[in-house]
This record gives structure tokens, C-alpha cells and sequence, in this order.
């Protein structure tokens, strides 16, 4: 199946560049759903509006925390 080193490397490279990335995405729609109550779709995850909204609620969440964090 493979004949050298650099193709068993570019398989285990591509392999490993998807799952990260699943889980990177993972991650980002589940910071998006909390910021924004709701699910995100595909192309709120690459919109910069999107991103901003995100980044304003979760300000607005920091500056309403507690007054002495623990």
C-alpha cells in the first residue's frame, strides 16, 4: 500500500490535519453557540460579523461576572 517513508508521511499528515481540524471547528461552534445562544451555520463560522457579535457578547459576559473572581 506504501511504497516508502514520504508517502506513509503525507498519509499520517493528512490524517492528522483532519482531525485537528474537526475538532478546531468543534470548538469554534461551540464557543459560537454559547456567545450567540443559537447553532452557527457554515458561513457564520468564516463571517467577521459573526466573529464580532461573539467577541462583544462575550465581553458584555466578562464585564457583568462576578466582582472578585475566584
Amino acid at each position: 500500500m506504501f511504497d516508502d517513508l514520504d508517502t506513509l508521511f503525507e498519509f499520517g499528515a493528512v490524517i492528522a490535519l483532519t482531525i485537528s481540524g474537526w475538532i478546531v471547528t468543534m470548538r469554534v461552534r461551540r464557543r459560537m453557540k454559547k456567545s450567540l445562544g443559537r447553532r452557527a451555520s457554515d458561513l457564520e463560522l468564516a463571517s467577521l460579523k459573526s466573529w464580532m457579535r461573539v467577541e462583544e457578547a462575550e465581553q458584555r459576559e466578562k464585564e457583568s461576572g462576578p466582582i472578585h473572581p475566584r
